[in-house]
């Protein structure tokens, strides 16, 4: 599953993949390999970064509108 609205959300933050990587507590390649589709998001993640971010788990899967 790929990723677009954390992708668009990531950049509206300024954020590189760097830092989303160090936020999420991963590799830069983790979170590229999530957002291409190569390998799923773990909950864990997807609920630190929802959190963080202030938005639902909805949202950022796409499910919702913010």
């Amino acid at each position: 599953m790929q990723l677009p609205i954390i992708e668009a959300e990531r950049i509206k933050r300024q954020m590189s993949r760097t830092e989303l990587a160090d936020l999420l507590g991963v590799t830069p390649r983790v979170v590229a390999n999530w957002q291409s589709g190569h390998t799923e998001m773990p909950l864990s993640k997807l609920l630190m970064l929802a959190s963080s971010w202030d938005k639902s788990t909805d949202y950022l899967l796409g499910l919702r509108n913010e």
